[in-house]
């Protein structure tokens, strides 16, 4: 059995969460027509392999009721713009952006002009996200 397989069989509420933020993209659902998943998570572009990606950018959301959410509507489905939230806090979340501490980092990195991804990256790579933003000076073609 190949880990995809077992991850699958392991976390299968995550597997549905990734399929169905997959599926509501592919087929343009309402409220989806123009947002993507980013190449890494997609099903169509990585197939098992995107939700192996998926599990290792956001962890596993089994066992409290969470759902996926972008913090920022505006961008597409990408590890530095999701962030889990629980039911109660979903619909909150859908009418207002930036509840997060995360969130308050992107939001000041917007004003800024720098893209989440670039924040994500920032974060993974374990440096001060706020340090990064208030040093951040834009580069002039």
């Amino acid at each position: 059995m190949g880990i995809y397989t077992e991850l699958r069989k392991e976390y299968p509420r995550t597997w549905r969460i990734w399929y169905r933020m997959n599926k509501r993209c592919e087929i343009g659902e309402k409220g989806f027509a123009d947002v993507e998943v980013c190449d890494e998570w997609n099903r169509e572009v990585c197939g098992e392999q995107g939700f192996i990606q998926f599990l290792d950018d956001m962890g596993p959301r089994e066992h409290d009721n969470g759902e996926i959410t972008r913090i920022d509507m505006h961008y597409n489905y990408t590890p530095g713009n999701c962030d889990w939230v629980t039911d109660r806090r979903i619909t909150q979340s859908r009418k207002r952006l930036y509840t997060t501490p995360y969130g308050q980092l992107l939001k000041l990195g917007k004003s800024k002009g720098i893209h989440p991804t670039v924040i994500w990256q920032w974060k993974k790579a374990g440096y001060d996200i706020l340090e990064k933003i208030k040093n951040w000076q834009p580069k002039c073609g």
